[in-house]
């Protein structure tokens, strides 16, 4: 059908009345929503918040109200505020400072929602750099750790930024650690991190050696100007270890590293001997040479030598055949924290490593540990499932502990030790219930003959035992209407336990049983107000899931 002119003129001046009365409806429900979000039940303010955000560029106006509440009591509060402003864009810039300001706070959702807003409202780098380098330089070590993930987690979008940080005095060295935690996502910086590889200051040349070896092969462009430090005694080691990660070293530039393999300066030779084995994986006897030498060092007097020769070992990637007989020597008199990173190295060889490992639990003092490493493994450490079966008598709570732990991460291939992990639950003073719970929990049907003593569970004077011996019932027996009547009420009870983790898996564990929770959707109710986020979202779903 052709409209005539007249017709089109119509229809313009109807759809200019619509949008006219559109936006002045739009504005009365801002105000109405602006109301709404600063008093009230605190999950109908965060539905009014939410909704403003919704009407993006629509609710600028709200922009200062929103800004307030940045500095709300509730954390829930703060972060959907600081999501809201994201969304309304860049007609939030004047929110710039105190979302700024917020990426400093205690909770971790709320610094990540700042982060993502800031880079969703894009104040300009004249505006981040000097607050971010501010409050890089005035916060604790424990804040700026935090801080440098949330701006890393912001990906891409914090990339313009931190290009232009490297050229700022004050920021660059902080914007080459961000860019180090961002690794090959951060690769668009690498001309810009070769630009800062010849900074005046040491720590700012360590620091973009090391974010260029963060990226991996994305950074093969740098290594021309990664080997030009290898002359220089403050940054020569980072230099080593960033050639190392990007796998390539450039001609001329080996003998020097091979020299450095053999330095008095153990921490230099420590990196040179893995990144030479890193680089050269087909040369065997060179990687066999590096690791014996890497394996030596476990015992060394330094303990940050230790730690790194540990860590180098674990990324040698060396065939079962050649490191487990140099790891099973090195782990004799391996410290704790050594043997921890040591068996790590053990455990990237899979399957294969199972008997070894077996063998080595007949060491006292690295039960626990090795009883990790089985867990990191994974269902192809079943055969080891007898062995850590019979640490669960122990009385020592971390043995019993790692040991509940990997039999839950070997799943229902573990099922023989069931028997063992019911008798540990009817000690009066088994050392973690809620471990061996869990691991019946992962074993799921597999772990049926253990349902009488669940059922037992339930009525335990411990609230927060009985809750996670319900979660087990409904993954043990998933489908019975039996587990179902017996578990809900317990999991009701649960949602008012004094400990957060308890409430969060009895929401969680009501949700997972969907209709069958029906008679939860009061106490469900009352759990999506609970003082603690976690426990909220974990109530919010569970409703939503049984409605």
């Amino acid at each position: 059908m052709t409209l005539s002119f007249r017709s089109i003129f119509v229809l313009a001046a109807l759809l200019s009345f619509i949008a006219a009365h559109a936006t002045f409806a739009a504005d009365a429900k801002v105000g109405e929503l602006v109301q709404a979000a600063k008093s009230g039940a605190e999950a109908s303010r965060i539905r009014a918040i939410d909704q403003l955000g919704a009407l993006n560029e629509k609710a600028a106006d709200a922009v200062p109200s929103l800004t307030q509440l940045l500095s709300d009591t509730s954390a829930n509060v703060r972060a959907h505020a600081a999501n809201a402003l994201g969304m309304i864009g860049s007609a939030a810039k004047p929110a710039a400072m105190a979302l700024t300001n917020l990426v400093k706070d205690s909770d971790e959702t709320v610094r990540r929602q700042a982060v993502k807003a800031l880079a969703a409202i894009r104040p300009g780098p004249e505006v981040m750099i000097p607050l971010v380098t501010r409050l890089l330089e005035d916060s604790d070590p424990a804040v700026k750790v935090r801080i440098l993930h949330a701006i890393s987690e912001a990906g891409a979008a914090a990339l313009p930024a931190l290009k232009k940080a490297l050229t700022d005095e004050k920021a660059a060295y902080w914007a080459c650690l961000i860019l180090r935690e961002m690794g090959p996502d951060a690769k668009e910086a690498v001309p810009d991190l070769i630009t800062a590889l010849k900074d005046q200051r040491p720590e700012v040349r360590r620091e973009a050696a090391l974010a260029l070896g963060a990226m991996r092969d994305a950074a093969a462009s740098a290594t021309g100007d990664i080997a030009a430090l290898l002359n220089d005694e403050h940054v020569a080691g980072a230099a080593t270890l960033a050639l190392g990660e990007i796998g390539q070293i450039p001609a001329g530039a080996e003998a020097k590293i091979r020299a450095n393999a053999k330095s008095d300066i153990k921490l230099l030779s420590t990196v040179s001997l893995w990144t030479l084995a890193r680089v050269h994986p087909e040369d065997t006897a060179l990687g066999r040479d590096a690791a014996e030498k890497l394996a030596g060092r476990l015992g060394d007097s330094d303990p940050f030598v230790r730690v790194v020769a540990a860590r180098a070992l674990a990324a040698l990637q060396l065939g079962p055949e050649t490191m487990l007989p140099i790891m099973e020597k090195a782990l004799a008199g391996a410290d704790e924290t050594t043997a921890h990173h040591a068996l790590d190295a053990v455990a990237a060889l899979g399957p294969a490593a199972v008997p070894r490992l077996v063998d080595a639990l007949k060491h006292q003092k690295l039960r626990a540990q090795v009883a990790y490493t089985l867990g990191q493994i994974g269902p192809p450490a079943a055969p080891a499932a007898g062995e850590l079966a019979k640490l669960l008598s122990s009385n020592d709570t971390k043995l019993v502990t790692e040991a509940a732990l990997a039999l839950a991460k070997i799943g229902p291939a573990a099922a023989a030790a069931v028997p063992a992990l019911t008798a540990a639950l009817k000690q009066t003073d088994c050392p973690n219930p809620h471990a061996v719970l869990y691991a019946l929990g992962k074993m799921g049907p597999a772990a049926a003959a253990a349902k009488p003593e669940l059922f037992t569970l339930l009525s335990n004077k411990d609230q927060s035992v009985a809750v996670v011996a319900a979660w087990a019932l409904t993954r043990v027996d998933p489908q019975s209407s039996d587990t179902a009547a017996k578990a809900v009420p317990v999991l009701i009870a649960g949602l008012t336990d004094s400990r957060i983790e308890s409430r969060q898996m009895a929401a969680e564990t009501l949700g997972g049983l969907k209709s069958a929770a029906k008679p939860a959707i009061a106490a469900l109710e009352k759990a999506a107000n609970d003082e603690n986020r976690s426990v909220r979202d974990a109530a919010s779903e569970a409703l939503r899931a049984i409605r």
